[in-house]
């Protein structure tokens, strides 16, 4: 009979704070059901571990349809139910803040199982008042134990995304299946927060680890080196983009038409000031993420599965000793076998009636704080227009319009490491090559690689090859010489590869092509690692130079 059976359908109509909700993938060496058991013991070891560390007190977990209360405010309730082929155990702790006593938390945590299938897990943290009190609520949120806990002995997912402990470390290489495979991956449950590295120093200027650790379960976080990070920018577009050390939120749901302003970009100078302010951005995106997560918050789908079937049951079994009632079944020997069925289907209908109230009450509750959520979000996003807006603007300004002002650009930023002769500057200044952001990016690559170079020159090591190095920054048409065709035939070929250094004349063979085809999709790059000045010297930065196949 399972009029015994004390299970809620939803959980608290408490203002929620913090709710996180994820599958478990049982580990092949073992079957699902022993997972399932090792998860609930995890939930008695969190319970009963937190009442020895804050409370300094020795308590026994409840058994299924049992409550404590090992202080006057405090209960834990367990209810615990299987049918068939699921099981569902249900655990609610509710206590007082430990600093303010007008405060209650209340804590919700449900994990099923259907056999042979995966498990689900859900937790609901609120907090409400115990007494009218007008002042703030000192509330400090971070994730809990429990939770920690299962990330880090559990296969734990996002629907079909993985909850890994460690950030992604994405190169150029990785950014276009990136790109299609997760970020704009319409079945994506959880946010992606790319970080991008700074320019100069190609580093971020945060603490990505620290970011992920304090998302973890929220969020994935990935981490774009520079060639990344411009990899994604010709991939994605310009304003979906995130580069020279900004971070960004890509929402569920991107799409390549999205609106850039929905997915949020922070700048190096925003960070620094949240720094400054004492609430880092791991913080404010940690504490937004919980509260737009409990706005979302439902029970997962084997859960609602397991209630609709006790509820079904329990209406059946209603309805069964309404019948005998009805039709006087001969069982009911004695005024007393019928008076007991009688009270037993007078407290049937008022527990039904009692949780009829409770979802009308619970429904009422969370629509009034969807409600705040929207406004609340609607204030956020108008905030963050704000900020996406100058981030646009900003991208625009680093943006080249001729292949001279993109080498200028980068004589003056890497004014120590490039020696730029006026055959260059010349060359350039005739370049009618349509994608001068790529110029910038592939001296800045060759730049980085000539870094790498002489510091393998002083350190006796090896950087592999020019070609290997410059391919792991998106760039594949490298040559480190001519044919001997080009070498010997100087009229023809060799002059035009032959340049003016410090009153000297040398051929500079070392090039790096951009496109092909037209002079508007094609570009060389003639360069030298000079050892003595340690130095990487451009010779030419402009059309393409005579060679034997060429038609014009």
């Amino acid at each position: 009979m399972y009029g015994s059976i004390q299970l809620r359908s939803g959980y608290s109509s408490l203002p929620s704070i913090y709710a996180i909700q994820f599958d478990v993938v049982p580990d092949k060496a073992q079957d699902a059901r022993t997972e399932f058991d090792q998860i609930k013991e995890r939930i008695t070891t969190w319970v009963v571990a937190g009442y020895d560390r804050k409370w300094n007190v020795k308590v026994r977990f409840p058994k299924s349809g049992e409550s404590i209360a090992p202080f006057p405010g405090h209960v834990v309730h367990v209810t615990e139910v299987e049918l068939g082929d699921a099981a569902m155990q249900r655990t609610r702790w509710a206590h007082p803040d430990g600093s303010d006593a007008h405060l209650q938390w209340t804590t919700d945590v449900v994990v099923a199982i259907t056999m042979g299938e995966k498990i689900q897990f859900g937790m609901q943290v609120g907090v409400s008042s115990t007494s009218y009190i007008v002042r703030p609520a000192q509330i400090s949120l971070g994730r809990p134990r429990l939770v920690s806990d299962l990330f880090s002995n559990h296969s734990c997912w996002a629907g079909d995304q993985p909850l890994l402990m460690k950030k992604l470390e994405i190169s150029a290489q990785d950014v276009a299946d990136f790109v299609e495979g997760e970020l704009l991956d319409q079945k994506r449950r959880i946010p992606i927060v790319v970080v991008s590295h700074d320019q100069f120093t190609d580093r971020p200027v945060i603490d990505a680890d620290r970011l992920h650790k304090a998302l973890l379960g929220f969020a994935q976080v990935a981490v774009f080196d520079k060639w990344a990070a411009f990899q994604l920018t010709d991939t994605l577009g310009r304003a979906l983009s995130c580069f020279n050390g900004c971070v960004r939120i890509y929402w569920p749901g991107l799409k390549r038409d999205s609106n850039p302003l929905h997915h949020w970009l922070y700048f190096p100078t925003q960070m620094e000031r949240f720094e400054y302010q004492k609430k880092p951005i791991e913080k404010r995106l940690f504490d937004y993420l919980a509260r737009v997560s409990a706005a979302r918050f439902t029970d997962a789908s084997i859960a609602r599965d397991i209630q609709a079937r006790v509820d079904a049951e329990r209406a059946i079994e209603l309805n069964r000793i309404q019948k005998q009632l009805q039709e006087g079944r001969a069982a009911a020997n004695s005024l007393q076998e019928v008076q007991e069925l009688l009270d037993l289907a007078i407290k049937e209908n008022a527990e039904l009636n009692e949780r009829v109230t409770v979802l009308q009450s619970d429904n009422e509750n969370l629509a009034a704080q969807l409600q705040d959520v929207r406004d609340n979000f609607s204030v956020f996003q108008q905030h963050q227009a704000l900020e996406s807006e100058a981030a646009v603007e900003h991208a625009q300004q680093v943006e080249y319009g001729t292949v001279s002002t993109a080498l200028s650009a980068a004589e003056r930023d890497f004014a120590t490491d490039f020696l730029i002769l006026e055959t260059a500057r010349r060359s350039a200044e005739e370049s009618e090559f349509a994608r001068p952001e790529e110029v910038y990016r592939a001296l800045m690559a060759i730049r980085d690689v000539g870094r790498l170079y002489f510091e393998s020159l002083e350190s006796d090591t090896s950087i592999g090859s020019w070609a290997e190095q410059l391919k792991r920054r998106n760039f594949t048409q490298y040559s480190a010489s001519e044919s001997a065709t080009v070498k010997n035939d100087y009229r023809k070929y060799a002059r035009y590869r032959e340049f003016a250094i410090n009153g000297e004349k040398r051929r500079i063979y070392q090039h790096l092509d951009l496109g092909g085809g037209d002079r508007k999709n094609c570009l060389q790059i003639y360069f030298d690692a000079d050892r003595d000045l340690k130095r990487i010297i451009v010779a030419h930065c402009g059309v393409h130079l005579p060679i034997p196949s060429q038609r014009t």
